[in-house]
């Protein structure tokens, strides 16, 4: 949270001005965290071409002037929004590669991540959706989409080279087909999930999943049963801690990384 804690020296001293400044930054931070955050859940419900800036000051419950002292225009909330969206993504991946060695557990850390993460699975797959839904007919969002897939690409294939030096992955493809396979698969099955939950659950997803992985890497079975022997169901930047189920985006690793 905001640290607001000063000096006891007096009004000209500089380590107070410094100090003071410090918690105004800190608190413009968690102001527009606040704000995307409740952005996040309006494009979620309402989808990107729905989300006006009323609605989120609803959300927030804040004005809507606060709001656009903020942001002064949607355009900019929205890009933000999205751009917090994809720095959780990828903090939460900066911890599991630093904090898992084991290739295999890795890749599969990274696909269970695609089922249970640091959000429920039906608003986080609803915002991408609805995101690229938009961005289909936005050139700036178009924009935005290359620059995610092309930023999400990357955790796969450096897993998957990891696991091919090592030896535990055996492929004639390439890093980036086997990363293309799996995201696109990953994709799909999750619009499945949100429109025919019958036929396939969260967990039937992540079987597929590892399947597919399992057959394009020449994964051994004994390898594969040992490397989700105890793999945390939800992964999360405090990877290999597991994080209570929440109904709710959990926006705490941001706020905690922009206030070091």
């Amino acid at each position: 949270m905001a640290r607001l804690s000063a000096h006891a020296e007096g009004p000209e001293d500089g380590p107070v001005r410094a100090s003071t400044a410090a918690a105004e930054v800190d608190l413009k931070d968690l102001r527009r965290l606040q704000l995307i955050s409740a952005a996040s859940e309006v494009i979620c419900r309402n989808g990107v071409d729905g989300a006006r800036l009323k609605d989120i000051a609803e959300q927030a419950g804040v004005s809507l002037g606060l709001v656009q002292h903020y942001f002064r225009r949607r355009e900019e909330l929205i890009s933000e929004t999205i751009g917090s969206m994809l720095e959780l993504t990828l903090a939460t991946w900066r911890s599991v590669s630093e904090r898992e060695p084991d290739p295999v557990r890795r890749l599969f850390a990274l696909l269970r991540f695609q089922v249970a993460g640091w959000a429920p699975f039906t608003k986080r797959w609803s915002f991408w959706i609805e995101f690229w839904s938009a961005a289909n007919r936005d050139n700036t969002l178009q924009t935005y989409a290359h620059d995610v897939y092309e930023r999400w690409e990357e955790p796969f294939r450096t897993a998957i080279d990891a696991g091919v030096r090592t030896g535990d992955f055996t492929t004639s493809l390439s890093a980036g087909r086997v990363s293309l396979i799996l995201m696109s698969l990953a994709d799909g099955a999750a619009i499945h999930v949100l429109m025919a939950r019958d036929s396939l659950d969260e967990e039937g997803m992540f079987d597929l999943l590892i399947d597919m992985a399992c057959r394009v890497l020449d994964i051994d079975t004994e390898v594969r049963d040992r490397a989700l022997a105890d793999l945390p169901r939800i992964i999360s930047p405090r990877y290999p801690s597991e994080p209570e189920p929440a109904d709710s985006i959990d926006w705490a690793p941001l706020i905690e990384s922009r206030l070091r």
